[in-house]
């Protein structure tokens, strides 16, 4: 069995249909509330819990023999912070995992860890890196940079608005990644040897700056390369601005600070022989980026789409019935 979790996220919803494309048992650490129930197609048990309640951590790792980590908060809010999840919720995770007699962790880091004095983020990541690493369990630590997924947000907003900010520095060297890609890594990362007790920097095929990935994901996709520069400095000040309104927006603003001007770029080649994946050209993964939306964005999907909310039901075939005829599920957490 490998727990998962971040499951209902970006990234670990790429990992949990990976994985179970290969036939693993996987088991998904949920909360009450969340879209958990576009990845009843998959076939894919859950556990409902939360990285901020031990109790529930150690009751999801029963039988478990493998964890991929693929958690992570984007934008804070009251509770739910890099501090309590991405750094406490890690330790409590890697801690449980140790007692109960899990054999390898793989968990997604990022690249910038490095730079962990400058953002929240960057501080509570380093934390857990540092906790799995002295916590004698069999480990991978992945550290991706910008995901192409990135650059298909910002072109959302010229296709919205007409124009967007392009933070940090157009310079900056990345190797832009898909999602699908990092999830193929971490299924190699459970077994393969060179693999085993390391950090490794990953990335896609191909290197760019910063501003080259911005303007092929435009025109990939029939859009106007409009936007207007937001360089790190200015995004610091901005953040400070928006301390009155909450730290959640003066972290993001430091956060994407180090994301868009921390070069990250990695040797494609290096990177297909290590992990003996097939990797996704950057115009290619531009398109399927930009294109292949999440359902929850979809105002048909949920009729269209969408399959059992609760797990332990039925699966419907989608259309098969109304969103409104569907039980309610666990209520929302409420922060």
């Amino acid at each position: 069995m490998i727990l998962v979790t971040g499951a209902t996220g970006r990234l670990g919803t790429q990992i949990v249909r990976v994985l179970r494309s290969v036939g693993l048992d996987v088991r998904c650490l949920v909360r009450k509330g969340s879209e958990y129930y576009w990845l009843n197609d998959t076939g894919a048990a859950y556990f409902f819990g939360d990285l901020r309640d031990p109790a529930s951590v150690g009751r999801a790792l029963r039988d478990v023999r493998y964890v991929v980590a693929a958690h992570g908060v984007r934008v804070e809010r009251t509770d739910n912070d890099h501090k309590r999840v991405d750094a406490d919720g890690s330790i409590t995770l890697f801690h449980a995992a140790k007692e109960r007699g899990v054999e390898h962790v793989v968990y997604v880091s990022c690249a910038g860890v490095e730079s962990a004095d400058q953002a929240p983020l960057f501080t509570a990541k380093r934390a857990a890196e540092e906790a799995l690493v002295g916590s004698g369990l069999g480990y991978t630590i992945l550290r991706p940079g910008l995901y192409v997924q990135n650059f298909a947000d910002l072109a959302r907003r010229v296709e919205r608005n007409g124009n967007v900010f392009l933070p940090g520095d157009a310079a900056t060297l990345v190797s832009p990644v898909h999602t699908r890609d990092v999830a193929l890594m971490a299924l190699a990362a459970l077994d393969l040897p060179a693999l085993r007790n390391v950090a490794v920097r990953v990335g896609g095929p191909e290197t760019m700056t910063v501003g080259d990935a911005f303007a092929r994901m435009c025109r990939v996709n029939g859009l106007p390369d409009a936007h207007w520069a937001l360089p790190p400095a200015a995004l610091r000040a901005l953040g400070k601005l928006a301390r009155p309104a909450g730290r959640r927006w003066r972290n993001r603003a430091e956060a994407l600070a180090v994301h868009y001007a921390h070069p990250s770029a990695v040797d494609g080649a290096e990177m297909a022989a290590l992990f003996g994946v097939p990797f996704t050209a950057y115009d290619e993964a531009a398109r399927v980026a930009f294109t292949d939306r999440h359902p929850s964005e979809d105002p048909t999907a949920r009729d269209e789409k969408v399959v059992h909310r609760q797990f332990t039901a039925t699966i419907y075939e989608p259309g098969v019935i109304s969103w409104d005829d569907l039980p309610a599920g666990p209520p929302p957490r409420r922060d």
